[in-house]
């Protein structure tokens, strides 16, 4: 997959291209993606998604993101998208009018001539683009339209809100639902205190991205994916406050009969089920014994589960 910028000098021709932010690609999303490749017929197929800047980010949940940037690439490219372009959050592009946005980017940059978006799709300036301006300029601009229905999850419109909503209750296995794939969290394996070792739990440790949406402090049965390999684990995420003072959140993995070493390596952790909530313990002993049961369940619900 070639990842661009709409503000690189690369003009793009005859492609079917899909427009959004993308957060999470959940199901919905991925109704787009199947449309495009379904009628790609040898075009290339192009993702144009919004690059969000950070200051943007507010500290309440409902502006964290459920997938980072990285992320996201990475979802794209199993979707078996050709071409991620990004779109700054610059004035000029938010200036846009909807005949702007369509004759300069998605026809003149990027070469569209099938365009698929879902039912309430909007753009250019003040959103005041829609379905029904695309629909009516088909032929001006020399592309077709394919509107998808919007996917449901108990009889309601998917979106990423909904999504977020549940990842800030911690109910993973809707969350999972409503993604179609296991939330997850990536990042490179730093090295911490090491205390884990003391008691015979060494962790893989991951500081996730400002930005990025975590579900609530505690522990969670996950998967981790090394190298394209799934390994049972144990997750917690939260600040550690038996051992550490500090505020900072991470992302602590315990892979369950993994003997190698990923220090420095970049994992994958799914997420599964909730198992408690974090808390603190007078003393490491106490901590211990919690951990011995935490896993216990962990391998209880991934036999019944796999």
């Amino acid at each position: 997959m070639q990842c661009i910028s709409i503000t690189d000098n690369i003009k793009l021709k005859n492609t079917i291209v899909t427009v959004g932010k993308f957060d999470g690609i959940h199901k919905g999303h991925e109704k787009l993606f199947e449309e495009i490749r379904k009628n790609a017929n040898g075009r290339q197929k192009v993702v144009l998604t919004f690059e969000t800047s950070p200051k943007a980010f507010l500290e309440d949940n409902a502006n964290k993101t459920i997938v980072t940037e990285s992320e996201k690439q990475m979802l794209c490219k199993q979707q078996n998208i050709d071409v991620y372009m990004k779109m700054p959050m610059k004035k000029e592009f938010l200036a846009l009018t909807p005949e702007m946005f369509v004759k300069d980017i998605l026809k003149e940059k990027i070469g569209a001539t099938t365009i698929v978006c879902g039912t309430d799709f909007h753009f250019g300036a003040m959103a005041k683009g829609d379905v029904e301006f695309l629909r009516s300029n088909q032929k001006k601009y020399g592309y077709n339209l394919i509107v998808v229905e919007k996917e449901q999850y108990h009889n309601k419109d998917i979106s990423s809100t909904s999504i977020r909503e549940k990842i800030s209750k911690g109910d993973m296995a809707e969350v999972n639902e409503m993604l179609d794939h296991p939330y997850s969290v990536i990042g490179r394996v730093e090295h911490g205190k090491q205390l884990g070792r003391t008691i015979n739990f060494p962790t893989a440790n991951i500081i996730p991205e400002a930005v990025k949406l975590l579900p609530p402090n505690g522990v969670y049965r996950t998967k981790v994916v090394i190298n394209g390999e799934k390994f049972d684990s144990i997750t917690n995420v939260g600040v550690n406050p038996t051992v550490e003072s500090g505020k900072k959140i991470k992302v602590e993995t315990n892979i369950l009969d993994y003997e190698g070493d990923v220090y420095g390596e970049i994992i994958q952790v799914l997420f599964f089920d909730f198992i408690r909530p974090e808390r603190t313990f007078s003393n490491m002993e106490e901590l211990k014994q919690q951990i011995q049961r935490d896993t216990e369940k962990c391998r209880t619900l991934a036999g019944r589960k796999n």
